[in-house]
């Protein structure tokens, strides 16, 4: 039987190491991405489904919530004039003691809102930047075979 480990300790975003547009930055405190594959189902006389499609994906979307503003918006800087049209890579690695490393690379990001919402509180000020991609692996894994090696870089 293959039983749980309880031995090692598991994955926290406080070890994570984040680089986007070849930078490491520090003060973000999440990210979020999804690119759901869409499959349809295959019909035949039956009323369900015989088969399905090995499905398509779109454009896929995600968030990165930065803990420090000034991060933030030297992140949109350095994406220079023009920024939601510049292209950019994200990588973000998760370490846990005693365990491996899980590398996150989402390929072909684009920038597509900064919402802003400063206030008085006890806390610093931070915020959001959402984007798009085009692939994503987890440790060199990609969800569908056969991707052109261009889409990799």
């Amino acid at each position: 039987m293959n039983y749980p480990d309880t031995e090692g300790f598991g994955y926290k975003f406080e070890r994570a190491e984040l680089t986007a547009n070849s930078r490491i930055w520090t003060a973000i405190s999440s990210v979020g991405a999804d690119q759901p594959t869409e499959s349809e189902g295959i019909r035949g006389t039956r009323p369900y489904p015989i088969g399905d499609t090995e499905g398509h994906q779109g454009l896929g979307e995600g968030t990165i919530t930065w803990s420090d503003e000034m991060e933030r918006v030297g992140f949109i800087e350095s994406l220079g004039d023009g920024y939601r049209e510049t292209k950019w890579t994200l990588v973000w690695i998760l370490r846990a003691k005693g365990r491996p490393d899980i590398k996150k690379v989402c390929y072909g990001c684009r920038l597509l809102s900064e919402p802003t919402e400063d206030e008085a509180e006890g806390g610093a000020i931070g915020g959001d930047t959402t984007f798009s991609f085009m692939n994503m692996s987890i440790n060199g894994r990609f969800p569908h075979s056969g991707y052109p090696s261009a889409t990799k870089t």
